[in-house]
């Protein structure tokens, strides 16, 4: 599989990605911004993997033989390195990370000058750049300078939030790149009581894995409970994903963190909320109901941030814990989130987990098929054609697969972007209505695949 993914760049260190390979992207990166008139002008970070190094150093070489003047923010949670791109208004922001994924992984992320990740057709054409050797060859090389703005960083979420009461919080570094940042940020705001976890950096991860799923979110589940703590954080390994754990144990899901934000900050002002393909029918039955226009868009982070920006939405949501909250940040940088709900739960009487209770939880359940790399989209297309026609326009959503929306649940048939599957997501109002839902459209998809 290629290392050029759907919106980053990613592979095993020493394998597919080497520093060859991140100085030709580099260069790459160089080549595509005089191509596209984008400005000379980046920043560039790094997260704490072993290969970090490196790999940041190998890329400052492509970029400046390239043309590119970089400024280097060094070694860095992603939110230090993004908050320094937007303020100093660079034409393109990188980080070196492999986000959630295992110590051997490594890649880069790149943002444009509104702090939107670059899409799949960018990233692809990088990609064609470096297999072609293609490179601009310009009169002169870059130059290279150094910043930190890790201090401007923690004044500014330091400022931005208002916490009337203490709120005792536990904040889970995961040996990630936060325990370059997050202890400093919990401790500068005032009235939040923070107890602070595996904030030692280590590479290997080896407090717990990289990624915020519930396995690995249990020693914090532990702590909330030990501390009587109002709520507690777990940073995934670069710190652009954060798990939730409230006052009775209960790891959150992502539709329940974005609610938790969602219904205090359209309590007084309605708007508009993003949400992905994927997210519950919950959404609408609650925020809906409430004058909220929800409105949903293809998965990934990406499609989040572009969408919030282009429609004003207060908050966006990709149901793999990555969220959006303008009003602080135009980037995913999840840090804003259990700020946002320590000064909710500040400013009320209620408990994290009594909000919680008020959203409905549906079940919900994800099969697979297999199908062949060489057919599955076109069998999508031909399912979106059909369903289409089978049913009422605004009860299916072709953005990202198909949707389809029942009055009682709803079915998502989609092709996996990186595997030879198609998913079929359902959620129901009860088990045997999902399990039906489930079945059925199984069937569907395994009779295309064999046309």
């Amino acid at each position: 599989m290629s290392i050029f993914r759907a919106y980053d760049v990613r592979g095993v260190y020493g394998a597919g990605l080497t520093e060859e390979v991140m100085e030709n992207i580099g260069l790459a990166l160089a080549t595509l911004m005089k191509s596209k008139d984008m400005g000379r002008d980046i920043l560039v970070g790094a997260d704490i993997r072993s290969s970090s190094p490196v790999l940041l150093e190998a890329f400052i070489r492509g970029a400046t033989r390239g043309g590119l003047d970089v400024v280097n923010c060094g070694i860095t949670s992603f939110g230090v390195a993004l908050f320094s791109g937007w303020k100093l208004k660079k034409d393109v922001t990188a980080f070196i990370t492999a986000s959630h994924n295992p110590s051997e992984w490594n890649g880069i992320k790149f943002y444009d000058k509104d702090c939107i990740g670059f899409f799949e057709d960018v990233n692809r054409e990088l990609g064609e750049i470096v297999a072609s050797g293609d490179f601009v060859r310009p009169d002169s090389v870059g130059e290279v300078s150094s910043v930190d703005m890790k201090a401007d960083y923690v004044r500014y979420l330091s400022e931005a939030f208002s916490i009337n009461k203490t709120v005792k919080v536990v904040v889970d570094c995961g040996n990630g790149s936060t325990c370059l940042s997050a202890p400093q940020v919990f401790d500068s705001v005032d009235n939040i009581d923070a107890t602070v976890i595996f904030d030692n950096v280590d590479p290997l991860f080896s407090d717990r894995g990289s990624d915020v799923e519930a396995e690995n979110l249990q020693k914090l589940k532990a702590k909330v409970l030990e501390t009587g703590a109002a709520f507690g954080v777990g940073f995934d390994g670069d710190g652009d994903r954060a798990g939730i754990v409230d006052d009775k144990g209960q790891i959150l899901n992502s539709d329940q963190i974005a609610y938790v934000v969602a219904q205090s900050i359209f309590s007084e002002k309605k708007g508009t909320i993003v949400v992905n393909v994927e997210c519950s029918m919950a959404m609408e039955k609650t925020l809906g109901e409430l004058g909220v226009k929800v409105l949903r868009i293809p998965v990934g982070h990406t499609f989040m941030m572009r969408k919030a920006k282009e429609t004003g939405a207060a908050l966006g949501e990709e149901n793999a814990f990555h969220f959006v909250l303008p009003e602080y940040f135009p980037f995913d940088d999840t840090i804003v989130i259990p700020l946002k709900i320590a000064e909710i739960l500040s400013r009320g009487e209620k408990k994290l987990s009594d909000i919680v209770s008020e959203f409905p939880l549906y079940p919900k359940k994800r099969v697979s098929v297999d199908c062949s790399d060489d057919i599955k989209f076109e069998v999508i297309d031909r399912l979106k054609k059909k369903l289409s026609e089978r049913y009422e326009k605004d009860k299916v959503n072709i953005l990202d697969g198909v949707r389809v929306d029942f009055d009682d649940g709803w079915i998502l048939v989609r092709a996996s972007n990186t595997a030879p599957i198609i998913r079929i997501t359902s959620e129901a109002v009860n088990e045997k209505i999902r399990d039906e839902l489930s079945d059925r459209y199984k069937k569907i998809v395994e009779d295309e695949i064999n046309l």
